[in-house]
């Protein structure tokens, strides 16, 4: 199927390379059909300046459902590939990496998550978890990109290797995404007393969230829970790991909230301290938290950038050492605050020393990994697609 693809695309790419270049910028995404945080803003800044391009954006779920729908897609996201000057991106694309590249098109990497724990891409090829090398082949995976953006110095190294561009081709610019996480950590150094009567946008979201769900000022900690994808998980597993957190934290006066992976399947626990806020962003329930639990994903990274305490619950690393491996330890970085038991987490989380020792370590980790960060990634990014118009 993957060859018959490739062959149709390369024939319509060739068609559609005799049409001309267009001063656009082309978003294209399989990630979803609503537009990213990182889309959204970095589309903004483009159209806010001074001579700006035309841009669009074609989205669409990575098995869009209705064969229809997917080939039109495909052979929207293809005609914008080869005929805009500029095309951004945010995971593999086969629009742009199956066909031989045209000359004059610049094609950049927006990866749609801050770093990497565990490692993807062509670093986990031929492992349970990653993809035969058979298969990269036949889909060119990651080919004819010019850019590779990186959400910050400590990614690098693994995005070289993940999508095989030297490091020269891989920049620590920053997402639009990080711009956030940034102004958020600045006002969540700042009291309240201190801005006066003047509200932040934390504070407004703060209140909203509590307006919706008066639980969270029950007066216990709000601990938020966000694991990463499992592939082939019907849920069972995230239950299983929900479950082992309750049960050690027992009768401690906590709220475990739980956010899952949009892919992710999940089924109830039932325990007064488990609950779920739907239809909400992690970055969003950040306003509200006083701790995270991660265990592989890139939230526990914007976590870190935010100045929250992260503690990583893995359970399973042994195995994810093996497949797909991992870019960061949480165990062995002296940095970082991870076990495979549940019970080791929450002696943590009940000890205010060891909590506010873990914070600590969580700032200066994200202080190094996303070294020279400052509140400008949308602009510096911005300002590369300009060149390059």
């Amino acid at each position: 199927m993957m060859r018959l693809l490739s062959i149709c695309l390369r024939i319509l790419a060739a068609i559609f390379s005799l049409f001309p270049l267009r001063r656009r910028v082309a978003f294209l995404s399989r990630q979803g059909e609503k537009p990213s945080y990182d889309f959204e803003r970095l589309a903004s800044e483009l159209r806010a300046r001074e001579e700006a391009p035309e841009v669009v954006m074609d989205l669409s779920a990575p098995e869009t459902q209705g064969k229809l729908r997917f080939i039109g897609h495909m052979l929207r996201q293809l005609w914008l590939a080869r005929t805009s000057r500029v095309v951004v991106l945010d995971g593999y694309n086969p629009c742009v990496c199956i066909p031989r590249k045209r000359k004059g098109v610049y094609v950049i990497q927006l990866w749609h998550a801050v770093g990497a724990i565990k490692k993807f891409g062509l670093q986990c090829l031929d492992t349970p978890a990653g993809r035969s090398s058979a298969d990269a082949r036949i889909a060119h995976m990651h080919q004819n990109y010019n850019l590779v953006v990186a959400g910050g110095l400590g990614a690098v190294d693994a995005f070289a290797e993940a999508f095989g561009y030297p490091r020269e081709q891989v920049l620590p610019l920053g997402l639009p995404r990080t711009d956030r996480l940034l102004r958020l950590a600045q006002e969540r150094n700042i009291n309240s007393e201190d801005r006066g009567t003047q509200k932040s946008p934390l504070d407004t979201t703060r209140s909203q969230l509590i307006d919706m769900h008066p639980w969270l000022t029950n007066g216990g900690l709000n601990i938020l829970y966000a694991p990463t994808f499992r592939r082939g998980d019907d849920g069972s597993w995230m239950q299983k790991a929900i479950a082992e957190l309750a049960d050690a934290l027992g009768d401690s006066h906590v709220n475990l909230i739980v956010s899952k992976h949009p892919l992710m399947s999940s089924r109830e626990v039932p325990s007064p301290i488990v609950h779920t806020i739907p239809h909400v962003t992690t970055e969003t329930l950040f306003s509200v938290v006083d701790v995270v639990i991660s265990d592989y994903s890139a939230i526990a990274l914007e976590a870190c950038l935010v100045g929250l305490p992260v503690l990583f619950y893995v359970p399973d690393i042994e195995e994810y050492r093996l497949s797909p491996g991992l870019n960061v330890d949480p165990v062995d970085n002296l940095l970082l605050t991870g076990s495979p038991h549940a019970a080791d987490i929450v002696r943590v989380i009940s000890d205010p020393t060891e909590l506010e020792g873990c914070t600590a370590r969580c700032r200066s980790f994200a202080s190094r990994y996303f070294d020279g960060l400052d509140s400008n990634s949308t602009r510096a990014v911005a300002s590369y697609i300009f060149e390059e118009l």
